[in-house]
């Protein structure tokens, strides 16, 4: 945290050398102005102010290097913290994609499981509708082992879950049609 307050104080710092430098310069002239010039004496301190006014824009113009330098220094921050953020975009957006592309072979395999759900429920015991079911099941267990695998070497834990039980499910449901028949 040392680190971060020392930066934000070159910034503070150069901004407050450069605002006491103007209210320098503010105070010399409007003093130097109310100065009257009707004696020797006050002819020299009026010249001696002016002299001095006249040091102030050099002053001011490093005080003004200063904040700029200060404002690069934070420009170079502000991109050194935006830059690993672009490689975790694009991190992100693979992943994303990554993600969809499994829930995608995974919605696919509940439609599948509809699907013959609804072609065993037509069916009324139809023993060649069961083979196909039968089949259809074995090929969803594959296939759902498949999901399982990739979504578990993608490292997508929650998929790799759910594919699996879902491929248990399909199994089961093998075995329970296989035993009815």
């Amino acid at each position: 945290m040392a680190k971060a307050q020392e930066r934000v104080s070159e910034i503070v710092g150069a901004a407050e050398a450069l605002e006491d430098e103007i209210a320098r310069l503010e105070t010399l002239s409007s003093s130097a102005r109310k100065i009257r010039l009707t004696s020797g004496k006050n002819i020299a301190r009026a010249a001696a102010e002016l002299n001095e006014t006249l040091a102030l824009p050099e002053r001011l113009a490093q005080r003004l290097q200063d904040v700029a330098k200060a404002l690069a220094r934070l420009q170079e921050r502000q991109q050194a913290a935006l830059e690993p953020l672009t490689a975790f975009a694009s991190e992100v957006q693979r992943r994303t994609q990554l993600l969809g592309e499994q829930m995608q072979r995974f919605d696919a395999l509940g439609q599948a499981a509809g699907e013959i759900n609804a072609a065993l429920a037509a069916s009324q015991g139809d023993r060649a509708v069961v083979a196909r079911a039968q089949a259809r099941l074995l090929e969803l267990s594959d296939a759902a082992r498949e999901v399982f695998a990739a979504a578990r070497a993608a490292d997508f834990p929650e998929i790799a879950r759910e594919a699996d039980v879902f491929k248990q499910r399909m199994a089961a449901l093998h075995d329970r049609l296989g035993s009815s028949t």
